[in-house]
């Protein structure tokens, strides 16, 4: 059996090669031989997203992400159970969509993964023209964003702070709050793009001119 340290070398190795198929059978590897590790639960979640987005094998995605939500990981599992929550949706069973999206978006801890769930879930009700389940969603949605907002300033993560003032901004001007989209925004932007990154800073930029 591999070491696992060594598997993981493997991959970092391959990553800079852009080797696709070489990760695919490293992470297949580290499934298999350490299944009760940390990294396995990441393994399976990304070989999910490798059959979902290169090989477009639905079903085989949907087993994968399944998998990884039974190994309780605090933050791969739950990246998995949005992952088939979207597949589920997907393939038209739109009540078991939902299901799992609400388990992360309505977690006890509030998280990027919940932040994340929730625009999905407003996404896919605002599809199905279910308007107000979408206000209510769009409430949680504000609610969550000023717990995070308050998280990242106790921890002075000036990064994780400007994304989720950016992404209030953007909540608030799809509610038609434009005044108090503007005040979070302008907050976001004088972060600046060394401390939100340039494609955040863009995006802050974009969403100022729309309020």
């Amino acid at each position: 059996m591999a070491n696992l340290e060594d598997l993981l070398n493997d991959l970092a190795n391959l990553e800079a090669q852009h080797d696709l198929d070489g990760l695919r059978g490293v992470r297949e590897k580290i499934v298999s031989e350490h299944p009760e590790s940390d990294e396995a639960v990441e393994a399976l979640y990304k070989i999910g997203l490798d059959f979902l987005f290169r090989e477009r094998k639905l079903e085989l995605a949907i087993e994968s992400f399944r998998e990884a939500t039974r190994r309780k990981h605090p933050f791969w599992s739950a990246a998995a159970r949005t992952s088939l929550g979207l597949c589920y949706y997907h393939r038209k069973q739109l009540q078991l969509a939902l299901f799992e999206l609400r388990k992360v978006a309505y977690a006890d801890e509030h998280s990027s993964h919940s932040l994340t769930a929730l625009t999905f879930i407003e996404n896919i009700l605002r599809e199905e023209n279910k308007m107000e389940e979408v206000d209510r969603v769009q409430k949680d949605r504000n609610i969550q964003l000023h717990v995070l907002i308050a998280g990242a300033r106790e921890g002075e993560n000036q990064a994780e702070l400007g994304f989720y003032l950016y992404q209030l901004g953007v909540c608030l001007i799809d509610s038609g709050e434009t005044d108090e989209a503007k005040t979070h925004l302008a907050e976001a932007k004088a972060l600046g793009p060394d401390r939100l990154g340039a494609d955040l800073y863009r995006s802050v930029i974009d969403s100022l001119n729309r309020t």
